[in-house]
């Protein structure tokens, strides 16, 4: 079976590559046209890279004809193979500002982010043991990418070229803090990398801040804000990051608000026999865990005991009982 499939854009190719991961592929995207643009580049492991090979060659070109590779955010599928692809070929790398952290120093961003999570789990009452798997799935996941330095970088309000149009640059932090998507309003086309998916929602991962003494991003929040947004664009055809193309997005949006309500309204249900930590909330929320998905389920949670502290039904407190972690209480 084929791994190119062609768009409503004329020179706009989806390319699926096979992952390491449990997500399965992802799709990049192969714009023709000066510059000869990628538009995120999988993981860098074998597989990936023979299947990027071949789906380039099945469109005529290889990966030295490249002159521009884009990368939507910082995740594993999304920027594994931009070492590789700048070496061969001397492409320009273009991503948002947070993502150019990622790409110039990926090894001091991951032991920052956790760094970050270990104190932030350990304050939700998680386990010294879970803490020290998460960590070690997070070096599992970095053996997949082979990062080059941005040459440029894009953000909200900016406009970029590719496959004969011009595109409206949408930064949409939520399941990451630096993920753009590109709208082209004419056509009515949506590049939605992994803001929206059409048989999952995205999960929006707990980050360290930006900057040090900043507060922690409320990815969750920030999330269904975003989702917002694109709704009341006029999107014909949203291309997502994984699986299908999904059309009816803003009636695929208010499905999943009801999807987070429902799931913070089972969260606040578990807190109406008292305060509870993250750990606690997730044990009861998902009995059944499995390994290496622990920090989904985390991320989860605290990202709903955000949305009921910003809309004012739980707020957090000191434990009595250990002062150094945290408990939530409905209000």
């Amino acid at each position: 079976m084929s791994r190119v499939s062609p768009t409503v854009i004329l020179g706009l190719h989806a390319i699926a590559l096979p992952t390491p991961f449990p997500v399965g592929d992802v799709n990049v995207y192969l714009a023709e046209g000066d510059p000869l643009t990628l538009i995120d580049c999988g993981a860098s492991f074998p597989e990936g890279s023979a299947a990027l090979r071949e789906a380039l060659t099945a469109l005529g070109y290889t990966i030295s004809d490249l002159k521009r590779l884009i990368i939507t955010h910082h995740h594993a599928d999304h920027m594994g193979l931009t070492a590789e692809i700048v070496r061969e070929s001397g492409a320009q790398v273009v991503a948002h500002p947070l993502a150019a952290r990622w790409l110039a120093t990926p090894l001091a961003m991951r032991d920052r982010a956790v760094a970050f999570a270990a104190d932030l789990w350990r304050s939700q009452g998680v386990p010294d043991e879970l803490i020290a798997e998460m960590a070690r799935d997070n070096a599992y996941f970095s053996r997949f990418v082979q990062t080059h330095p941005a040459t440029t970088t894009l953000d909200e309000g900016d406009t970029i070229g590719f496959a004969g149009h011009v595109w409206q640059v949408l930064h949409t932090p939520g399941h990451a803090g630096d993920l753009l998507c590109f709208y082209q309003p004419e056509s009515g086309v949506l590049l939605a990398s992994d803001h929206v998916i059409g048989k999952i929602s995205s999960n929006p991962l707990v980050e360290a801040p930006p900057n040090e003494g900043d507060p922690r991003p409320r990815r969750l929040v920030e999330y269904l804000y975003h989702l917002d947004r694109v709704a009341a664009l006029r999107v014909e055809v949203a291309y997502a990051g994984h699986g299908t193309p999904v059309t009816g997005l803003p009636e695929l949006i208010a499905g999943r608000r009801v999807l987070h309500q429902t799931r913070a309204a089972a969260i606040l249900a578990l807190l109406a026999d008292g305060p509870k930590n993250v750990y606690a909330l997730a044990r009861l929320m998902f009995p059944q865990v499995r390994r290496g998905e622990w920090y989904l389920v985390f991320s989860e949670v605290l990202g709903h005991l955000d949305l009921l502290e910003v809309t004012g039904r739980a707020a957090p407190r000191p434990d009595p009982l250990h002062p150094d972690q945290v408990l939530w209480a409905a209000c």
